[in-house]
């Protein structure tokens, strides 16, 4: 990849982390951001980096490999989590952990089988949606429940965390974002008192777009 491709790669994923911000999906330094290239490297946030308004000085180049820094400066402190998690799926290209208001609020309550599909967005956009302990965040036992989690899920709740959102396009992780934070947002507003969609008609659902 030339240094012009590059630093094409830099400002799209720049551009992109933005619109995390633009939606309300990272408050402050809580989120970070990885995007999968073509030459075997990722790109990544920077630690203590604000998604909201992140530029090419706060986007880091590592190795997928070992996460080794091919340019820029240090790291997210998640960087195991977005390692574990793309060694683990070769067709998950983008990732974005987040901490949404009302997809952390439930994030944060006393863990229990929760039914999303509360509207169709769920099941058509997302899939999925799988629930992982409370771990040390940066910690690799962390990044490997995630990983773990991340082979048949869209959306993992980490508990009192947020969010992991996978998924294969920068596009794709920030409307499953999106989705799953309206979702979150009816039912804590219903106070639980919501419908889901049923199993026959989430059948129904497949292949629509």
């Amino acid at each position: 990849m030339t240094e012009q491709e590059l630093l094409s790669e830099f400002k799209e994923f720049a551009r992109w982390a933005r619109k995390a911000g633009k939606y309300d999906l990272a408050k402050c330094s809580s989120g970070n951001l990885s995007h999968r290239l073509d030459d075997g490297t990722m790109l990544v946030s920077a630690s203590r980096s604000w998604l909201s308004n992140l530029n090419i000085d706060q986007v880091v180049q590592v190795s997928c490999i070992d996460g080794k820094v091919l340019k820029g400066n240090v790291p997210t402190g998640e960087l195991l989590l977005h390692l574990a998690v793309m060694n683990r799926n070769p067709g998950i290209n983008t990732i974005l952990h987040c901490q949404s208001p009302a997809a952390t609020s439930i994030a944060c309550m006393i863990p229990q089988d929760i039914d999303y599909n509360v509207i169709i967005e769920v099941p058509i956009y997302i899939g999925n949606i799988k629930h992982v302990s409370f771990i040390k965040p940066g910690s690799q036992e962390l990044a490997d429940a995630v990983a773990e989690a991340s082979v048949n899920a869209g959306v993992i709740q980490m508990q009192n965390h947020g969010q992991v959102i996978t998924g294969n396009s920068f596009k794709d992780v920030i409307q499953k974002a999106v989705f799953f934070e309206l979702a979150c947002n009816i039912m804590l507003k219903s106070n639980f008192q919501y419908s889901t969609i049923k199993a026959d008609h989430i059948q129904q659902l497949k292949g629509y777009r």
